[in-house]
């Protein structure tokens, strides 16, 4: 995998995570709200039913009030008024009833299995095994209360869940009860929860949407980013390429300029001079003259051609470190030019690696060549010194200066190339370049991490 794919693997592996968190959270907080609100939906519906049944069997006992109230009357008289004033009370169709039991368990009233009439049902089961009529004649004897059982449902003649109230009738000793089927309770709940099994779907539905085009965001964005990066990677490089064949045509020409003007030229003097020599020996002439300059125009030649040859690599930052090789270079300045140099000199040299240290005096001698080119100036003062997280090489002259910002926007592929090859040998090293100039001279710096020193800077860096 290259960088790219690696990014985006980085960048969407956790996405995923975080959608499979959200959708494993949701879905557990989608089933808790699903069979809370099923609950509270049960409990609102039964306790509405629960509050019906009472509110009928307060129908039904007041209706027979009159009756079952009056003392004077004899007994089988007034309970089969009872009887019939019951039998024909009705509510909500064929399934809304009132049926009545003695205390032995024989059924009094029974408007829709008249069969039921006279017969003891103690011992009663519905198909889940429960004994209907003892449950409901304890609950009538400790004061009223709910029974639920399976039971035949009138209209449609099948079972279905029903939910009782009864009461107790203390005169008699009878349990007066009725009840409502609760089948529908069970219908609609599983209906909630079904809709709610259904929001659930849609929210996974909804967070995979999301995710994929989460996913599609992030693949398209790190296609179009590859791309992009791409062309500007290829620009960048057009560009560098470009910059480093004009920096090495104008390398080309400066040798050869130094060549042509410098060491041809004494080659040939001293070509000539040897020519006279040999004349002057021949014509039986003192040519100790010609000997001396020819000597001469040999030295000078050996001379500069130790100068070409320490800039186009300086082996004194080899052998003697960066200090040595930075005052050789200002002295050689000073020499060429006039300018006064003050180095601030600090022994660097067995604690800098050797890249690092031609970074720096590559830097130095950019500076000097722009100051001898450009800036006039009367006084260089070239500093190194160790502070904070960083070394830093400042080179500060008293020159006429220059616009720093309309060299750097310069389209020309000559123009302020010494500052950008600064910039980049330094930035190599993740070091910083700093270039600020007036009318009262510039200072440029150069800073490169600390930690690229060998040893402690403290210990191994000492001022001379």
């Amino acid at each position: 995998m290259n960088l790219s794919q690696k990014i985006q693997l980085l960048s969407i592996l956790p996405l995923m995570i975080a959608m499979l968190v959200v959708a494993l959270v949701t879905e557990a907080q989608f089933e808790k709200l699903s069979t809370k609100t099923a609950s509270s939906f049960r409990e609102s519906i039964t306790g509405s039913r629960k509050q019906e049944l009472k509110n009928y069997i307060t129908l039904a006992l007041s209706s027979i009030d009159h009756v079952y109230s009056y003392d004077n009357q004899d007994d089988d008289a007034t309970k089969e008024l009872v009887v019939e004033i019951l039998s024909n009370l009705e509510y909500g169709g064929e399934d809304g009833y009132f049926f009545a039991y003695d205390s032995q368990g024989q059924n009094v009233v029974h408007p829709r299995q008249t069969f039921r009439i006279g017969e003891n049902w103690w011992d009663l089961q519905d198909p889940d095994g429960q004994y209907i009529i003892r449950d409901l004649i304890k609950k009538a004897k400790e004061g009223g209360g709910f029974v639920e059982y399976v039971w035949e449902k009138p209209s449609s003649q099948e079972t279905a869940k029903k939910l009782a109230y009864s009461v107790s009738l203390d005169k008699w000793q009878w349990m007066l009860g009725t009840g409502i089927y609760v089948d529908d309770i069970d219908r609609d709940v599983a209906n909630i929860q079904y809709e709610i099994d259904e929001q659930i779907k849609n929210s996974y539905f909804v967070i995979m949407l999301i995710a994929l085009g989460a996913f599609g965001v992030i693949f398209f964005s790190g296609i179009f980013l590859q791309f992009s990066e791409r062309k500007l990677a290829d620009a960048k490089l057009q560009q560098l390429t470009k910059r480093i064949l004009n920096t090495q045509d104008e390398e080309r020409r400066r040798v050869s300029r130094e060549l042509h003007d410098g060491i041809s030229q004494l080659v040939a003097s001293a070509k000539f001079s040897l020519e006279t020599v040999a004349l002057k020996i021949k014509e039986n002439q003192n040519p100790d003259k010609d000997i001396a300059v020819t000597h001469e125009r040999i030295a000078q030649t050996l001379q500069d051609l130790r100068r070409i040859s320490h800039d186009l690599h300086p082996s004194v930052i080899d052998d003697h470190g960066l200090s040595v090789g930075i005052k050789a270079l200002a002295k050689s300045f000073t020499e060429r030019t006039g300018t006064e140099v003050v180095f601030d000199d600090i022994s660097v040299r067995n604690v800098l690696p050797l890249d690092v240290k031609t970074a720096l005096y590559r830097v130095a001698q950019e500076a000097l060549t722009n100051i001898e080119r450009h800036a006039d100036a009367a006084r260089v003062e070239i500093g190194i010194k160790v502070a904070g997280k960083w070394i830093t090489l400042s080179i500060q002259d008293n020159g006429r200066g220059f616009n720093v910002e309309s060299l750097e926007r310069s389209k020309s592929p000559t123009d302020g190339i010494g500052l950008r090859n600064m910039h980049e040998r330094l930035a190599y090293h993740k070091g910083v370049f700093s270039i600020t100039s007036n009318n009262k001279g510039t200072l440029v710096e150069a800073k490169i991490p600390k930690t690229v020193l060998r040893f402690d800077a403290n210990k191994e860096m000492n001022n001379k």
